[in-house]
């Protein structure tokens, strides 16, 4: 039974990082097209994973994702972006002022 459940769980956590990173995907390309840059490479890479308290005082997932842009085609350029739970929170392009939701 515990290596059922451990399952369940392992594909709960699995489903819920694929959805998040999608998201992340979606937020950057928005972000990147609202600043008139390119998104380079159509993805984002997890680098940082904790918990961390919502405004409804809520445990939820934080994640924090990385990605790279170009303003000219050819300099590559970094940007962050953080999600607590559902909502993506902050997304940062590293020659923009920083963008705080």
């Amino acid at each position: 039974m515990l290596i059922v459940l451990g399952i369940c769980l392992a594909l709960m956590y699995w489903q819920a990082a694929a959805r998040s990173k999608e998201m992340a995907v979606v937020a950057a390309r928005r972000e990147c097209d609202r600043f008139g840059v390119q998104f380079l490479d159509r993805t984002v890479g997890l680098i940082r994973l904790s918990m961390s308290r919502d405004q409804d005082d809520r445990w939820r997932m934080w994640r924090e994702y990385r990605f790279e842009y170009a303003t000219d085609g050819e300099q590559r350029f970094k940007g962050r972006l953080t999600i607590l739970g559902p909502r993506v929170i902050n997304i940062t392009l590293e020659t923009f002022t920083p963008i705080i939701h």
